[in-house]
């Protein structure tokens, strides 16, 4: 690539040998890249799963625990309704 003498090539700029074939090296090291982006993804997308997994199983729970403290403290009242509205009939006035 030429570059008049007043311009300075930057990092984005693609350097092209036309001269030389791509060495062995710098196919090893696109090999390894692509070989390390692939375990990066899959280590990180299994924790990312884990993660979401243990926060849906820790609400459930949670979940769980609340309806459970409700139902403890609405079912007196509840049984005590049901057991009055048998024993008063539907004939029956106060």
């Amino acid at each position: 690539m030429s570059h008049p003498m007043d311009t300075i090539p930057v990092l984005t700029d693609i350097v092209e040998d036309a001269l030389h074939e791509p060495s062995p090296a710098i196919d090893r090291t696109s090999l390894f890249l692509g070989e390390l982006e692939a375990h990066l993804t899959a280590a990180i997308h299994d924790r990312a799963d884990e993660l979401v997994h243990n926060a849906c199983r820790e609400m459930e729970a949670l979940l769980l625990e609340q309806v459970s403290d409700r139902l403890r403290a609405q079912l007196p009242a509840l049984v005590a309704g049901i057991i009055e509205e048998h024993f008063r009939g539907p004939d029956r006035v106060n």
